[in-house]
C-alpha cells in the first residue's frame, strides 16, 4: 500500500463501487428448447430521472466530456488492462476542492470540469443535486455517495468552507492528528465502510507532514431488472487484443432492449432496479476496430447520437468478471488542465485555510467492480417477463456477443451524468 507522503498538501482518495449484472451462453440456446416468450425478457427503460436546471442538463454534457477526456488519457498512459473509474467521483473531489480555489486556480478546475466560468454556487449546487437526488432515484438501487474533508488538528478550516462542504457535499469534516496510527484507522473504516467493504484499506500510513484530506465514497449496487440465471453460464472462448484466446464464464439472455450500432461499435443499453433510472451501455468494437478506437472517439455527442438506437431481440453474450483498479491521476488531470493546483507557488486554496500555503501533491483513485448473475441481496424487484406475440417477426433482431474485449459505461438515464466507465480485455 502506498504512503501517503503529501507536504502542505491534499491526498485525493477516490472510492467507487460495485456493480451487479448478468447474461448467458449460447450453448444454452442450442441445448434448450423452450418458448421464446419464457426466454425473452423486457429491459426497455421508462425512468423517473433526476431533475436539473437547464444550466445543469449543460453542465452534466460538458461535464461527460470531461469523464471521457479523463478516461482516454488514463488508457494512454494505463498498461491496457481491464479497469474501471468513477468520474463523477473526480469531479466531486475537485468541486470541493475548487470550493476553496481562488482565481486562476478555480478557473482550471471550473473550465476542465466543464462548469466554464461560472462561480462556487452554480458548481455546488450541480454536485448537491446530484448527490441527493441520484441515492433516492430508485429505492431498488442502492447509490450512496460520502465525502469526508479530514484535516490535521494543527490546521484551522475557514468557517464558509466547513459550511459549505456539509451544505453542498454532506461532508463529514474531521480534525485528526496525523501522528497518531488511530488518525490511519479512522480514514480505513471510513473507506471500508462507504466502498461497501470492496476497498477496506487505503493507506498503511499517513507521512506526518500530510495537512489534509479530501475523499470521496461513489458506490453503486443493483440487479437488472430481470435476474439472469447462473445456471445458464457456459465456459466460452474470449479472444484477448493480442489474439491469445482464455476461457470465461459467458452469460447468456435473450432481451428486449435498446441496441444500435455505428462504424465503431454495436451499442446495448441494459436498465437496472424497478424504475429504470440506472443504465448500463456495453460498446462493443466492430470486427476489425478496437477498444482504443472506440475511447479514441468518444465525446459527449458521438457516444450515443451516432448510434441507430431502436428496440430490438438481443442475444446477450457478456463474461462474468470482476476488475480492481488504481491510478495515480495528477499528471492525467493536469493534462486537462489542472495544473496550478499541484504548484506550491502557483495554487491558491486561501479560502479553505490561511494557515499554511496549501497545494495538492497527489490525486489517487482506487475502484472496484464485480458482474456477475447474482442481484443485489438487499434490493425488492419485481420480474416482468414480456410474452412476444405474432408480430415478433416485424421486431429486429441482433447479436451481442462480448468475447472480445469491450467498454461500458454506467449512468443515470434522466441527467446522462456517468457515474463509471470500464474496459474489460479478459483479464
Amino acid at each position: 500500500m502506498k504512503k501517503y507522503d503529501l507536504k502542505t498538501g491534499f491526498a485525493l482518495l477516490v472510492l467507487c463501487g460495485l456493480m451487479l449484472s448478468c447474461s448467458n451462453s449460447d450453448e444454452f440456446e442450442k441445448t434448450t428448447e423452450l418458448p421464446l416468450d419464457s426466454v425473452v425478457i423486457d429491459m426497455l427503460p421508462n425512468a423517473s430521472f433526476i431533475k436539473l436546471s437547464d444550466e445543469q442538463k449543460s453542465f452534466v454534457k460538458k461535464n461527460n466530456d470531461f469523464s471521457f477526456n479523463l478516461y482516454r488519457a488514463i488508457n494512454e498512459s494505463d498498461n491496457k488492462k481491464s479497469n474501471i473509474i468513477s468520474p463523477i467521483s473526480i469531479t466531486y473531489v475537485l468541486g470541493m476542492l475548487n470550493d476553496g480555489a481562488k482565481g486562476a486556480t478555480s478557473q482550471e478546475i471550473t473550465r476542465a470540469l466543464g462548469f466554464g466560468e461560472n462561480d462556487k454556487l452554480s458548481v455546488n449546487e450541480f454536485c448537491k443535486t446530484l448527490i441527493e437526488q441520484a441515492s433516492k432515484a430508485d429505492p431498488a438501487v442502492t447509490l450512496q455517495t460520502a465525502n469526508i474533508v479530514a484535516a490535521n488538528k494543527l490546521l484551522t478550516l475557514e468557517t464558509p468552507y466547513i459550511n459549505d462542504m456539509k451544505h453542498y457535499y454532506d461532508a463529514e469534516v474531521a480534525s485528526l492528528d496525523f501522528h497518531e496510527a488511530s488518525s490511519v484507522d479512522y480514514l480505513n473504516k471510513w473507506c471500508n465502510e462507504k466502498s461497501g467493504g470492496m476497498i477496506p484499506v487505503i493507506a498503511e500510513e499517513i507521512a506526518p507532514e500530510t495537512i489534509l484530506a479530501l475523499m470521496n465514497a461513489t458506490y453503486f449496487k443493483a440487479t437488472w431488472k430481470d435476474k439472469f440465471d447462473s445456471g445458464n453460464t457456459r465456459d466460452e472462448v474470449f479472444t484477448k487484443e493480442d489474439g491469445k484466446n482464455v476461457v470465461l464464464p459467458m452469460m447468456y439472455r435473450k432481451a428486449k432492449a435498446i441496441y444500435g450500432s455505428n462504424d465503431t461499435f454495436s451499442i446495448l443499453c441494459l436498465p437496472y432496479g424497478s424504475a429504470y433510472v440506472w443504465e448500463t451501455y456495453f460498446l462493443l468494437p466492430n470486427v476489425g476496430k478496437s477498444v482504443e478506437d472506440i475511447i479514441h472517439n468518444l465525446n459527449s455527442d458521438s457516444w450515443l447520437q451516432s448510434s441507430n438506437f431502436d428496440e430490438y431481440i438481443v442475444d446477450v453474450k457478456i463474461p462474468r468478471f470482476s476488475t480492481r483498479s488504481a491510478f495515480q491521476l495528477k499528471d492525467v488531470i493536469s493534462k486537462l488542465g489542472i495544473s496550478s493546483i499541484f504548484d506550491i507557488d502557483l495554487a491558491d486554496l486561501s479560502g479553505i485555510s490561511k494557515d499554511k500555503k496549501l497545494y495538492v501533491n497527489k490525486i489517487d483513485q482506487q475502484a472496484a467492480i464485480d458482474v456477475t448473475e447474482e442481484g443485489t441481496k438487499t434490493s425488492s424487484v419485481t420480474i416482468a417477463k414480456t410474452n412476444i406475440s405474432s408480430n415478433l417477426t416485424s421486431v429486429q433482431t441482433a447479436d451481442f456477443h462480448c468475447d472480445r474485449p469491450f467498454v461500458y459505461l454506467i449512468r443515470e438515464a434522466g441527467s446522462g451524468a456517468i457515474f463509471f466507465i470500464g474496459t474489460f480485455r479478459g483479464e
